[in-house]
Protein backbone atom coordinates (compact mmCIF):
# COMPACT_ATOMS: atom_id res chain seq x y z
CA UNK A 1 0.00 0.00 0.00
CA UNK A 2 2.86 2.40 0.78
CA UNK A 3 4.51 1.59 -2.45
CA UNK A 4 1.54 2.59 -4.20
CA UNK A 5 0.90 5.74 -2.19
CA UNK A 6 4.18 6.77 -2.88
CA UNK A 7 3.98 6.13 -6.80
CA UNK A 8 0.73 7.86 -7.41
CA UNK A 9 2.12 10.82 -5.66
CA UNK A 10 5.49 10.78 -7.75
CA UNK A 11 2.69 10.71 -11.17
CA UNK A 12 0.82 13.12 -9.35
CA UNK A 13 3.82 15.55 -9.09
CA UNK A 14 4.88 14.92 -12.32
CA UNK A 15 1.62 15.85 -13.68
CA UNK A 16 0.78 18.78 -11.50
CA UNK A 17 4.21 20.16 -12.87
CA UNK A 18 3.43 18.82 -16.69
CA UNK A 19 -0.08 19.91 -16.78
CA UNK A 20 -1.14 22.13 -14.47
CA UNK A 21 -4.52 23.26 -15.04
CA UNK A 22 -5.70 19.60 -16.37
CA UNK A 23 -4.73 18.11 -13.06
CA UNK A 24 -5.77 20.70 -11.02
CA UNK A 25 -9.34 20.54 -13.05
CA UNK A 26 -9.24 16.73 -13.01
CA UNK A 27 -8.98 16.53 -8.76
CA UNK A 28 -11.05 19.75 -8.21
CA UNK A 29 -13.92 17.50 -9.98
CA UNK A 30 -13.05 14.56 -8.46
CA UNK A 31 -13.19 16.07 -5.05
CA UNK A 32 -16.43 17.98 -5.96
CA UNK A 33 -18.14 14.32 -6.66
CA UNK A 34 -16.62 13.32 -3.52
CA UNK A 35 -17.79 16.11 -1.30
CA UNK A 36 -21.38 16.19 -2.94
CA UNK A 37 -22.14 12.63 -2.53
CA UNK A 38 -21.11 13.07 2.03
CA UNK A 39 -23.43 15.73 1.54
CA UNK A 40 -26.18 13.77 -0.61
CA UNK A 41 -25.54 10.72 2.28
CA UNK A 42 -25.94 13.15 5.09
CA UNK A 43 -29.21 14.55 3.61
CA UNK A 44 -30.34 10.92 2.93
CA UNK A 45 -31.22 12.29 -0.33
CA UNK A 46 -29.34 11.36 -3.54
CA UNK A 47 -29.88 13.05 -7.04
CA UNK A 48 -27.16 12.38 -9.76
CA UNK A 49 -28.16 15.83 -11.34
CA UNK A 50 -26.82 17.76 -8.08
CA UNK A 51 -23.41 15.41 -8.30
CA UNK A 52 -23.12 16.76 -11.82
CA UNK A 53 -23.69 20.21 -11.44
CA UNK A 54 -22.05 20.69 -7.79
CA UNK A 55 -18.63 18.93 -10.12
CA UNK A 56 -19.58 20.92 -13.09
CA UNK A 57 -19.49 24.43 -11.18
CA UNK A 58 -16.32 22.78 -9.20
CA UNK A 59 -14.53 22.26 -12.69
CA UNK A 60 -12.19 25.50 -13.32
CA UNK A 61 -9.32 25.85 -11.55
CA UNK A 62 -9.94 29.30 -10.23
CA UNK A 63 -7.58 28.73 -7.34
CA UNK A 64 -4.70 27.94 -9.89
CA UNK A 65 -5.18 31.23 -11.64
CA UNK A 66 -5.89 33.09 -8.59
CA UNK A 67 -2.95 32.19 -7.01
CA UNK A 68 -0.45 32.84 -9.90
CA UNK A 69 -2.01 36.28 -10.26
CA UNK A 70 -1.13 36.81 -6.44
CA UNK A 71 2.72 35.88 -7.19
CA UNK A 72 3.04 37.59 -10.50
CA UNK A 73 1.53 41.15 -9.02
CA UNK A 74 2.68 40.82 -5.49
CA UNK A 75 5.60 38.47 -5.79
CA UNK A 76 7.14 36.07 -3.11
CA UNK A 77 6.51 36.59 0.68
CA UNK A 78 3.25 38.92 1.46
CA UNK A 79 1.62 35.80 3.08
CA UNK A 80 -0.53 37.78 5.36
CA UNK A 81 -1.41 40.35 2.39
CA UNK A 82 -2.56 37.52 -0.12
CA UNK A 83 -4.54 35.87 2.89
CA UNK A 84 -6.18 39.43 3.06
CA UNK A 85 -7.00 40.07 -0.64
CA UNK A 86 -8.22 35.77 -1.05
CA UNK A 87 -10.60 36.85 1.79
CA UNK A 88 -12.04 39.41 0.97
CA UNK A 89 -12.30 39.60 -2.87
CA UNK A 90 -11.64 36.25 -4.17
CA UNK A 91 -13.43 33.74 -1.79
CA UNK A 92 -16.92 35.78 -1.51
CA UNK A 93 -16.71 35.93 -5.29
CA UNK A 94 -16.18 32.46 -5.34
CA UNK A 95 -19.13 31.48 -2.93
CA UNK A 96 -21.71 33.65 -4.97
CA UNK A 97 -20.16 32.09 -8.02
CA UNK A 98 -20.98 28.34 -6.41
CA UNK A 99 -24.62 28.87 -5.59
CA UNK A 100 -25.39 30.47 -8.75
CA UNK A 101 -23.41 27.72 -11.13
CA UNK A 102 -24.37 25.44 -8.98
CA UNK A 103 -28.65 26.16 -8.85
CA UNK A 104 -28.75 27.36 -12.29
CA UNK A 105 -26.64 23.70 -13.39
CA UNK A 106 -29.29 21.90 -11.47
CA UNK A 107 -32.05 23.45 -13.23
CA UNK A 108 -33.48 25.44 -10.89
CA UNK A 109 -35.42 28.92 -12.00
CA UNK A 110 -33.32 31.74 -11.01
CA UNK A 111 -35.48 32.82 -8.29
CA UNK A 112 -34.79 29.61 -6.45
CA UNK A 113 -31.44 30.61 -6.90
CA UNK A 114 -31.85 34.10 -5.60
CA UNK A 115 -33.77 33.09 -2.70
CA UNK A 116 -31.28 30.90 -1.61
CA UNK A 117 -28.32 33.56 -2.18
CA UNK A 118 -30.03 35.96 0.38
CA UNK A 119 -30.58 33.18 2.64
CA UNK A 120 -27.42 31.34 3.01
CA UNK A 121 -24.93 33.50 1.21
CA UNK A 122 -23.91 36.05 3.95
CA UNK A 123 -23.71 32.56 6.28
CA UNK A 124 -21.31 30.71 4.51
CA UNK A 125 -19.04 33.48 3.79
CA UNK A 126 -18.98 34.24 7.53
CA UNK A 127 -18.53 30.51 8.42
CA UNK A 128 -15.74 30.75 6.00
CA UNK A 129 -13.69 33.48 7.61
CA UNK A 130 -13.84 31.06 10.54
CA UNK A 131 -11.86 28.24 8.21
CA UNK A 132 -10.06 29.69 5.15
CA UNK A 133 -7.83 32.50 6.50
CA UNK A 134 -5.51 30.25 8.44
CA UNK A 135 -5.44 27.73 5.55
CA UNK A 136 -4.53 30.05 2.85
CA UNK A 137 -1.70 31.97 4.79
CA UNK A 138 -0.13 28.60 5.78
CA UNK A 139 -0.06 27.74 2.20
CA UNK A 140 1.04 30.88 0.82
CA UNK A 141 3.68 31.18 3.43
CA UNK A 142 4.70 27.38 3.11
CA UNK A 143 4.04 25.78 -0.49
CA UNK A 144 5.56 26.12 -3.58
CA UNK A 145 3.31 27.73 -5.88
CA UNK A 146 2.14 24.92 -8.28
CA UNK A 147 1.13 22.98 -5.06
CA UNK A 148 -0.98 25.72 -3.83
CA UNK A 149 -4.59 24.89 -5.52
CA UNK A 150 -4.03 21.28 -4.99
CA UNK A 151 -3.66 21.59 -1.33
CA UNK A 152 -6.60 24.24 -0.91
CA UNK A 153 -8.65 21.69 -2.96
CA UNK A 154 -8.09 18.62 -0.81
CA UNK A 155 -8.55 21.10 2.07
CA UNK A 156 -11.87 22.08 0.56
CA UNK A 157 -13.29 18.82 0.30
CA UNK A 158 -14.43 19.09 3.81
CA UNK A 159 -16.02 22.60 3.44
CA UNK A 160 -17.38 21.82 0.18
CA UNK A 161 -19.39 19.23 2.33
CA UNK A 162 -20.34 22.21 3.94
CA UNK A 163 -20.89 24.38 1.23
CA UNK A 164 -22.77 21.56 -0.54
CA UNK A 165 -25.32 21.60 2.28
CA UNK A 166 -26.38 25.23 2.15
CA UNK A 167 -26.61 25.50 -1.72
CA UNK A 168 -28.62 22.89 -1.96
CA UNK A 169 -30.49 23.66 1.63
CA UNK A 170 -34.34 23.88 -0.11
CA UNK A 171 -34.28 19.75 0.30
CA UNK A 172 -33.18 20.34 4.05
CA UNK A 173 -35.57 22.86 4.17
CA UNK A 174 -38.10 21.05 2.62
CA UNK A 175 -37.56 17.67 4.80
CA UNK A 176 -37.96 19.05 7.68
CA UNK A 177 -40.88 20.86 7.27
Amino acid sequence: MKKALFAFGQWYDLQIQVRPVATKALTSSFLAVCSSVVAQIIRRKLSLKEVLSFTLQAAPPFSHFWFAMLEAKLGPGKALLKTALDQLFFRPIMVFYCFVATGVLSGKRWAEVHANVQRNFAKVVINSWKVWPGAIFLTQRYLPQHYRSAFIELLAFFWDVYESLMICSEEVTDEKE
